[in-house]
């Protein structure tokens, strides 16, 4: 799915600043962290664990809640980024109504700390399960980036409602 959505849309540059929000087990860390190269670097942020495998020349790991204030600080004094990309999925009930819901409202905080952490020209990768608030989601994307879809990439099973959301040429805080 990465390598894919990365050789349609040039998600990852040579020298980039990475922030990964849900990186366990590690392989979206690992594949941006071999593509940004020598000069560029990767913040990893999860609940669980981080991979024992993964570049530590050009990879930081931090474990703990991404949207919480003494995690945010760390973020916030790595960046600003010019790719943030989640692969995180909320723990799962089994009710798709509530897992969709749930979705959308990881969705949404990553939004929020997208405004303040993405450099201007930067990317957003998002997860989202389908069945949600997925339109309005990429509706708000819109006004935020040059360009915003939402994108199954061909190598998800084809019964998984997942999806991504993916805005390119992120306009700043002001929008403009």
């Amino acid at each position: 799915k990465r390598e894919e959505m990365d050789k349609r849309f040039g998600i990852f540059k040579s020298g980039g600043k990475v922030l990964d929000i849900g990186a366990a087990p590690g392989s979206w860390s690992m594949y941006a962290a071999k593509r940004i190269g020598g000069r560029g670097s990767v913040l990893a942020v999860d609940l669980l664990p981080e991979h024992p495998d993964l570049p530590k020349d050009r990879y930081t790991f931090v474990q703990g809640d991404a949207f919480s204030p003494v995690i945010r600080e760390t973020i916030t004094s790595a960046g600003p980024f010019t790719c943030i990309l989640s692969d995180a999925a909320p723990s799962t009930t089994g009710n798709r109504t509530v897992d969709t819901s749930r979705s959308c409202q990881l969705v949404e905080l990553l939004l929020d700390l997208a405004e303040s952490e993405l450099a201007r020209g930067g990317k957003l990768i998002a997860k989202i399960f389908q069945g949600g608030d997925e339109g309005e989601l990429l509706n708000r994307m819109k006004t935020s980036f040059q360009s915003a879809r939402i994108y199954k990439p061909k190598a998800s099973r084809k019964g998984s409602f997942e999806v991504f959301l993916l805005g390119t040429g992120y306009k700043g805080k002001d929008g403009g």
